[in-house]
């Protein structure tokens, strides 16, 4: 077999055609799965060459594998695809929707680049032997239809299950929407380029072509055998035992020893959500702990390429022994996130930041708990500088797209003074500004959660997670400080169903009072914690009946406040003042940016 690194302006800039044989399986890739996280890894390259990044910086796609073209004089050369059809597939219908919206935005010059890379000239080919790439017999309709340069033939409808028109629906979407975000004409001419170039240049695939002898049928079956798919994280295990092979080490030894102990355990099998989509842990760990050492983002289709590259395939490669040493070491520490002591400023951490979702900071987790200069107190400190800047943000809702540029600076800087790690981390979050860095002050926080819905705005665990932590705030002049029960939930305190038993207050037109009150409802000093939902109509009924109901059925010390302090009434006042008392809680329980005082 002969292996070949091939962009997609090498494997489709001539006239050709791969030939996906009849007895593959149809075109089976999908949103979720696939189509996202592809264009996610295309737009880790856009971004970075949007922001002056080198221009080697490239995406692997994966490997196909053919069979010896066909070749006769005065034809098209021909290959059977034995392996990768999916990616093979995938590639010619992004190229299609990019030359579709390069088409519609006024690039024409990029349109005709990209339609060289889809179609044979028409001078030499004809039919069906004008697509660079023919799928097999169950998708060659749609395949056709949506590869066409000309308009859907009237009266013609996408098919719903069809996966092949779902995904140039989706890449066309996607693609478009990205273009447009640049704003004016220029700015989306320069996009369009740069997607045309990115998609032609910087997507990589090994191009695996069988020489004759080669059983093309026996290959097939081994690349498509039945069982497990391998991890990235296996195929790290055999790249570092064959290097320790080379190396003459007890390979054995240091497998049953140090290896299978950590990594070949199940729960590495296990499947773990991770934003919208399911991973392996053993990918996820891979993730951040490739992200931890090259202080920089590894998108998970890079994880083993990258691995090889940067970690093994270096100029002064590592001693393979302390290279499977390290893996379980971190892996163990990875693993000990979930099983902090209770109560714990580490285990309140990770039992937050399971709530805001946002795994982009694990890598710099990692490095805090490994790196043994810096101290446990500073470490614990860290954790509640990171702990602020996420739920002050989450809060007022700013986004977390810039986390995967604000980590990799973050790991730079306490990796190259991790003695005063916590004051490190301190420095870099105060100096953010803007949306995507920021750490809201007090009076940023404080502004927003008093005058604005939350209830709605912001996912309802969040808000819990927020008015748990004042709960157990409220505990502790305790000598024995209790933990805040699980499985709360929101209630309002003025119900969503006001009008049978809150009537409107009649001092102001009817009119601006019913707007003041919907504007108030959901509030944050409107909302409180239940252990259970109440019954609906002791729920919508009248303050003094709800009172009751709370102190009969709520021991928790948040609603013990609410109604001593309003035992006659609950009003648009009453919201407002509640709203500042907790929003000021919430400022003292995770402090801006302010607050923090070096070497204290």
């Amino acid at each position: 077999m002969k292996p070949d690194t091939r962009t997609a302006r090498e494997l489709f800039q001539a006239d050709v055609r791969y030939l996906v044989p009849l007895y593959q399986r149809s075109y089976v890739w999908q949103e979720e799965d696939q189509w996202q996280p592809l264009w996610e890894d295309i737009e880790v390259i856009l971004d970075h060459r949007l922001n002056g990044g080198d221009d080697n910086f490239s995406h692997f796609l994966g490997a196909i594998v053919l069979e010896q073209p066909i070749h006769t004089p005065g034809t098209i050369p021909t290959y059977t695809v034995i392996d990768g059809q999916q990616r093979l597939t995938t590639l010619q219908l992004v190229l299609a929707a990019a030359g579709t919206v390069a088409a519609e935005v006024g690039a024409a010059r990029d349109a005709a680049l990209l339609a060289k890379l889809t179609y044979n000239d028409d001078l030499t080919a004809e039919g069906e032997e004008r697509f660079k790439v023919w799928p097999t017999n169950a998708d060659r309709a749609a395949f056709q239809t949506v590869m066409s340069q000309d308009p859907p033939i009237a009266g013609h409808h996408y098919e719903p299950g069809n996966r092949i028109e779902q995904a140039c629906t989706f890449f066309r979407t996607t693609m478009r929407k990205w273009i447009e975000e640049a704003g004016d004409e220029t700015a989306q001419q320069r996009r369009t380029a740069l997607l045309r170039v990115t998609l032609s240049d910087l997507l990589k695939l090994v191009s695996i072509t069988l020489e004759p002898g080669d059983n093309a049928q026996i290959i097939f079956e081994t690349l498509n055998a039945r069982g497990t798919p391998l991890l990235a994280l296996d195929l790290v295990k055999n790249a570092i035992f064959h290097a320790a092979t080379r190396q003459k080490l007890k390979v054995d030894q240091l497998y049953d020893e140090v290896w299978r102990p950590q990594l070949d355990q199940n729960h590495w099998q296990q499947m773990q959500r991770q934003g919208r989509l399911n991973r392996p842990r053993a990918d996820l760990f891979l993730m951040h702990w490739l992200g931890m050492k090259l202080q920089e983002v590894v998108p998970a289709t890079e994880l083993f390429t990258r691995f090889r590259q940067r970690i093994l395939d270096r100029s002064n490669p590592p001693d393979a022994g302390d290279l499977v040493r390290e893996l379980c070491r971190d892996a163990e520490i990875l693993r000990s996130f979930d099983h902090q002591p209770p109560g714990s400023v580490e285990a309140t951490f990770f039992d937050r930041l399971g709530v805001l979702d946002t795994s982009a900071i694990l890598p710099l987790v990692l490095l805090l708990f490994r790196d043994q200069r810096v101290s446990v107190d500073r470490r614990r400190r860290a954790l509640k500088v990171l702990e602020s800047w996420l739920v002050r943000r989450s809060l007022m809702r700013l986004t977390v797209k810039n986390y995967n540029q604000q980590v990799p600076a973050m790991l730079k800087r306490i990796a190259n003074d991790p003695e005063r790690a916590d004051e490190v981390l301190i420095d870099h979050l105060r100096s953010g500004v803007g949306q995507v860095s920021r750490w809201p002050t007090d009076r940023e926080l404080t502004q927003y959660l008093t005058t604005r819905p939350m209830y709605g705005s912001i996912a309802a665990p969040r808000l819990v997670m927020a008015l748990a932590a004042v709960e157990q705030s409220l505990y502790a002049a305790k000598v024995d400080i209790p933990q805040v029960p699980k499985g709360l939930s929101l209630e309002h305190v003025m119900p969503r169903e006001w009008e049978p038993h809150w009537p409107l207050p009649t001092d102001i037109d009817e009119a601006e009072a019913t707007r003041r009150r919907d504007d108030h409802l959901h509030r944050l000093g409107n909302l409180t914690l239940v252990a259970g939902p109440l019954n609906s109509a002791m729920s919508n009924d009248a303050w003094p009946a709800k009172q009751a109901e709370l102190n009969k059925h709520s021991k928790l010390l948040i609603n013990v406040e609410l109604t001593r302090e309003y035992g006659q009434f609950f009003d648009e006042t009453a919201i407002d003042e509640r709203s500042e008392l907790l929003g000021n809680r919430i400022c003292a329980i995770w402090p801006g940016p302010h607050a923090w005082v070096h070497g204290s």
